[in-house]
């Protein structure tokens, strides 16, 4: 991977916390986020596919107040149990880039499944799909996540628990890479739902689109951030929620290269990293549901 594939990398992921168990993305050096359209979807792969009814950042702010204000309960919401359960595919072109793959094949897909008990205790699952749901890793584990404890409800607590601020002076946090990972690795109740809405209502050079369709045909509310890092790529960050209960359906993060007239085209100039949630709610033990690529 070349050195400027690799700062691509830092800035576009959005792991899949229910695997790695660390979040944080801290990214010294990235340029000051300015406002821009959507980038358009993957060719590979449906989704995120929007309308053209964008609310610019002078009218984010408003809808998505009012967004977090009519947000309803989840089915899950009522129930409580001892576990967490979230479920997530993830296709991520740099595991196999447009130039590796000539007949046109899909990037790879993970399925990971992640049980935790938001104290510390977890079992995470992560297997290939582009393989017959080939298992990749099983692991359990005792240490406290990134995001473990409890979880608050005010925009400005909410912010320090993702963010995991303070931060060292001179750092730049991937607020939409840090929110992807939050909701990788928790069951987010209403009330925090409501506060990271509020949250990124505040985020500058957001834009909103009311009717966006995930890579699994759900339709959602979708807040984009367009940025352009000290190299030569505008990034795009979209993150899908559900239009009733703000629960987060997907995140998009999208690299282009910029044009550059002494640069020949080249397939790789294009990377993308995109995290569907299929299952977010509680369960009684670490092997309910079973693991595997079914649901």
């Amino acid at each position: 991977m070349t050195a400027t594939a690799a700062a691509i990398l830092v800035v576009l992921t959005t792991a899949a916390v229910a695997v790695t168990r660390s979040g944080n993305h801290a990214t010294p050096g990235v340029a000051s986020p300015t406002p821009g359209p959507t980038l358009p979807a993957s060719p590979t792969a449906p989704g995120t596919a929007a309308t053209n009814e964008t609310a610019g950042p002078s009218d984010a702010k408003a809808l998505l107040e009012r967004f977090a204000d009519d947000l309803r309960n989840a089915p899950a919401d009522p129930a409580r149990a001892r576990f967490e359960y979230l479920s997530l595919r993830i296709w991520d072109s740099f595991a196999a880039p447009p130039a590796a793959s000539p007949d046109g094949a899909a990037a790879p897909v993970r399925r990971t499944q992640l049980w935790t008990s938001g104290q510390g205790s977890t079992r995470a699952v992560e297997l290939d799909e582009n393989h017959g749901c080939r298992l990749l890793r099983d692991e359990t584990g005792t240490e406290l996540g990134p995001f473990d404890g409890p979880l608050p409800r005010d925009p400005d607590a909410i912010r320090r628990h993702i963010l995991h601020e303070p931060q060292p002076p001179g750092t730049v946090i991937d607020v939409f890479g840090q929110i992807a990972d939050f909701y990788s690795a928790r069951f987010v109740p209403l009330a925090a739902r409501q506060g990271i809405l509020r949250m990124l209502a505040r985020q500058p050079g957001i834009h909103v689109q009311p009717q966006v369709t995930d890579r699994a045909g759900r339709t959602g509310i979708a807040v984009t951030l367009t940025f352009q890092p000290p190299m030569p790529f505008t990034v795009a960050k979209t993150l899908i929620f559900d239009p009733r209960t703000g629960q987060l359906l997907a995140s998009h993060s999208q690299a282009h290269r910029r044009p550059d007239a002494t640069t020949p085209p080249d397939p790789t100039d294009q990377y993308e990293i995109y995290l569907l949630t299929l299952t977010s709610t509680y369960t009684p033990d670490v092997h309910t549901p079973a693991a595997g690529c079914a649901g």
